[in-house]
């Protein structure tokens, strides 16, 4: 028991030795074998310490060393900017201002509130849009956990029954792609700050700049809200909700996804204790979910699993 608490107390190091590879861009330099003396001459690093981040690395099966030189495997290959799954920028995302919050976890106990607000004065989107790199690199993140999360979204769901749907806060547009791809017919938006929509390209998706708590655009019958209110508190999350219900027409849908304590058998108090860092915010259950969505006005029709974490909330304004 004692080794096994000795264990866990460094094993952040593994991580934070994967993160600095994804940072000094060492996986991408890899598509080709090289020696340490061309990556070190490549990116320009300091030989002898690379030498042991490479040492680090091949230990936990994220590099091979055969005839003096490193190669990827299939685990650092997933961490390159060309691989089609990526999680490189996912890899990158828990360090920086996610650690520096999780180190005061003591502050949001103690008072309720979020660490990360009180360590950099700005909630954390408001903090996002003011470093445009730390921005994308966000979006970038949730783009590779939201493609593998709504590649099923279409199939379970039958957005076939609209003319057009706008995806609310929907970042990089992982979900309103999956439906635009299953639905050609159907007229789709996605719609986010302007800083957001203006650096991506999508594909025949009509891009919205704006905030959900000033006014949501009145262009589609069905609204995504998928991964938003767990973000934020309830009052937040209300207002958001109130939005939404202003842009849809009489007979329009709401689906709310996320991850609903109550429908999944995978423990959520880690995920929660996050948001209460970042955000002062929490995972709720579905019932809460629901109780959230229906103070503003809205009916709730059912729910539909969508993966082994998230579930499906559908409603509509009567």
């Amino acid at each position: 028991m004692k080794n096994e608490l000795k264990n866990m107390f460094t094993e952040h190091w593994k991580y934070f030795a994967v993160n600095a590879a994804c940072k000094l861009n060492l996986f991408d330099a890899l598509e080709n074998s090289k020696t340490v003396k061309e990556l070190a001459n490549e990116l320009n690093l300091h030989e002898k310490n690379l030498v042991t981040l490479l040492s680090a690395l091949c230990n936990n099966d994220f590099l091979k060393y055969t005839n003096s030189k490193f190669s990827l495997t299939a685990k650092s290959e997933l961490l390159t900017d060309k691989h089609p799954e990526s999680l490189k920028y996912a890899c990158m995302n828990w360090a920086g201002e996610h650690l520096t919050a999780w180190q005061n976890l003591d502050y949001s106990i103690r008072t309720g509130q979020s660490a990360f607000e009180n360590l950099y004065q700005s909630n954390f989107f408001d903090y996002l849009d003011k470093h445009p790199d730390k921005l994308g690199d966000y979006h970038k993140a949730m783009f590779e956990y939201a493609r593998d999360d709504y590649k099923h979204l279409p199939e379970l769901v039958d957005f076939s029954v609209h003319k057009s749907v706008l995806d609310c806060g929907g970042g990089y547009g992982a979900a309103i792609n999956a439906v635009k791809e299953k639905f050609p017919q159907i007229e789709c938006y996605l719609f986010d700050l302007p800083k957001v929509v203006e650096s991506i390209k999508v594909i025949n998706i009509q891009k919205i700049g704006g905030s959900f708590f000033e006014t949501i655009p009145q262009v589609a019958e069905a609204i995504i809200l998928s991964r938003v209110l767990h973000d934020w508190e309830d009052e937040k999350a209300k207002l958001i909700l109130q939005n939404c219900f202003a842009a849809l027409p009489k007979g329009g849908t709401l689906y709310v996804i996320e991850n609903c304590a109550d429908k999944i058998n995978i423990d959520l108090s880690l995920l929660s204790l996050n948001m209460a860092v970042m955000c002062q915010s929490f995972e709720r259950t579905s019932t809460e979910y629901i109780d959230l969505v229906q103070s503003a006005r809205f009916v709730f029709q059912k729910n539909i699993k969508l993966n082994e974490l998230q579930t499906v909330l559908i409603f509509k304004k009567l």
